[in-house]
């Protein structure tokens, strides 16, 4: 099988970097709706990339929208391509949001698929 283009890692600028702290502190405090806000400036910053959006899901999953978090874990992966580090998390973000709504076996495959993009 032809390998597929490598390319970096995706990483967040010091702005958005300093608002995912910021949201996951808001988090950790049961303050959801101040994190989605705190994300929100931070998507704005950087739409493209897919670390926000795999964040966003994550709070999307401590709010129980399963839903819009698997969607969220599905543009993160459209958004990277060849990054197989981000790949696994946006995996992993939708195996949880299947697994939450009892499709275990979807659940069971996206976690497949994460963990064959990790080095073993």
């Amino acid at each position: 099988p032809k390998e597929r283009p490598k390319t970096p890692a995706a990483k967040l600028s010091p702005a958005s970097q300093a608002l995912v702290n910021q949201a996951q502190a808001q988090r950790k405090k049961g303050d959801l709706p101040g994190a989605t806000v705190t994300l929100d400036r931070a998507l704005r910053i950087e739409p493209m990339n897919p670390l926000l959006w795999i964040e966003m899901g994550r709070l999307r999953m401590d709010q129980r929208n399963y839903p819009q978090a698997e969607n969220m874990g599905r543009k993160a992966l459209s958004m990277s391509v060849g990054d197989d580090r981000t790949q696994a998390a946006a995996w992993q973000l939708i195996a949880d949001s299947l697994r939450a709504r009892g499709k275990n076996v979807q659940a069971q495959q996206a976690l497949e698929k994460s963990k064959a993009l990790l080095p073993h």
